[in-house]
């Protein structure tokens, strides 16, 4: 028996293969508290998706998603703008509250940093090793281990960085990383693209990862910085927009994704 199962309104984040699993699960949870006996395995329940014709990036235009040269010409300013945004653009309290408190146990305490990175090191090193290359996805804090645990081991073997959700170049996280040491382009990657959206209080400060991870060779590569149109903040959920699952199903990550898993790989963008 095939049930087909068709959601309601404000769906539009949500992930088709997440949700189907979800409600699947409800229908035979019913099943199960009223003693059904039918068998469970002669129903095939599927979800008809729709939401994703609502969200906002339906409708965005695809950036083209290259590993970039570095343009001296665009790199922006360090000052006042990037500070003021830091301070004052719904970051402040909440949001070092949320995350902040996290970095401070992250530098503060050697073998805490040395075991969260080892967790990253141990997932890229597993044996076998992987032929097509490896690729890292750095989500918030995420995006700090994976930037630290680069710079630090500039042997291991990985051709791609994508950022989403970053606070590496907002001033108050940025601060605490250059006070440990130089912060370079990661000398192994090929590429390196930070997602982010406007209304995600996370990424203020977005605009200077160029400058700010710059390499020290002339004609290097940059970081590329992408906007994906995400979820809008509310009064009742101001960091809504500040979800690993929203970037991660947007059609910006996923371009970037293609064009890194081929960087990994070592082909031509």
């Amino acid at each position: 028996m095939r049930i087909v199962m068709v959601h309601g309104r404000a769906a539009e984040m949500e992930i088709p293969a997440l949700m189907e699993a979800d409600w699947a699960a409800a229908l035979r949870y019913g099943l199960d508290r009223i003693h059904a006996t039918i068998d469970r395995g002669s129903l095939d329940v599927r979800l008809a998706f729709y939401g994703d014709l609502w969200r906002a990036d339906f409708r965005q235009p695809l950036p083209r998603v290259e590993p970039v040269p570095v343009d001296e010409e665009a790199f922006p300013s360090f000052g006042e703008v990037s500070l003021w945004v830091d301070q004052h653009l719904g970051v402040g309290d909440l949001l070092l509250d949320l995350l902040l408190r996290d970095v401070d146990g992250y530098f503060s305490e050697p073998d805490l940093r040395a075991a969260t990175n080892q967790r990253l090191l141990d997932a890229v090193l597993r044996e076998p090793a992987d032929p097509d290359g490896v690729l890292v996805i750095g989500f918030s804090m995420g995006s700090l281990v994976a930037y630290d645990t680069l710079r630090q081991h500039p042997d291991l073997p990985v051709g791609a960085l994508i950022t989403i959700g970053s606070p590496l170049a907002m001033p108050s996280f940025y601060r605490k990383l250059a006070a440990i040491g130089p912060t370079p382009f990661p000398a192994q990657l090929r590429m390196w693209a930070n997602v982010w959206t406007k209304d995600d209080p996370g990424t203020a400060g977005h605009m200077d990862f160029a400058g700010r991870f710059a390499s020290a060779d002339p004609g290097s590569l940059a970081v590329q910085d992408l906007e994906t149109w995400g979820r809008p903040a509310s009064p009742g959920n101001p960091t809504g927009a500040h979800n690993a699952l929203d970037y991660l199903g947007s059609r910006v990550f996923a371009k970037a994704l293609l064009t890194g898993i081929a960087a990994a790989h070592g082909d031509e963008p």
